[in-house]
């Protein structure tokens, strides 16, 4: 199982190689954003100069353009400054490898997008519990095990994991529908779910 998502178009494929555009479309599914203020408030290392802020402004901007021609993304807004447009996107798609193209990925590319993917999330549970939102609903689900499984074992727990992924992926789609349709307020809410091998050096005897 690759990270979450739902593409699985060849040009989707080659944009998303790229763990900035998972990055970029991550962040696009979440609001609305455009290459500049993506820069702003979410590019790390922060630029520091008008130098290192232009590259990575350049960097970023050719990852939202890709996304937008590869239908991840589309244009929803174009705000004026300065006799010139501010392009604001949302996404349209959410990024998922299947077994297959995941196993046919570089190493070293799996291993740049699990970074990302991890980084993203981990950023979101520390943000959550440092404004106090991560417990406030006393319903929510926070819970990890570590076990020794056979390679049944390993098999059942992904697919297991994956259709569990599926059902949420059902509910959140409802959900905003839903949401459309009846205005009520959201709750801003973020779900995950992991299975992988252990740390070699950790592993229990």
């Amino acid at each position: 199982m690759g990270v979450s998502a739902e593409v699985g178009r060849s040009t989707a494929l080659g944009v998303l190689k790229h763990p900035l555009a998972v990055q970029v479309l991550t962040v696009c599914n979440e609001e609305r954003m455009s290459p500049s203020t993506f820069v702003e408030e979410r590019y790390r290392p922060k630029p520091k100069t008008d130098k290192e802020f232009k590259n990575a402004l350049s960097q970023i901007a050719y990852h939202f353009r890709c996304l937008e021609k590869a239908e991840l993304i589309e244009l929803v807004d174009m705000i004026p400054r300065r006799g010139t447009f501010e392009r604001v996107y949302g996404g349209t798609a959410r990024a998922r490898f299947s077994d297959e193209e995941w196993t046919k990925m570089p190493e070293d590319e799996r291993r740049r997008i699990s970074t990302v993917t991890w980084q993203g999330l981990m950023a979101r549970v520390e943000t959550a519990m440092l404004g106090d939102s991560f417990d406030e609903r006393v319903e929510r689900c926070l819970a990890w095990t570590a076990c020794k499984l056979d390679g049944r074992g390993w098999a059942d727990m992904i697919a297991t994991i994956e259709a569990h992924w599926d059902e949420l992926e059902t509910i959140r789609e409802d959900a905003e529908a839903r949401l459309e349709e009846t205005g009520e307020e959201p709750i801003s809410t973020t779900f995950g779910a992991m299975g992988f091998e252990s740390p070699r050096i950790l592993k229990q005897t």
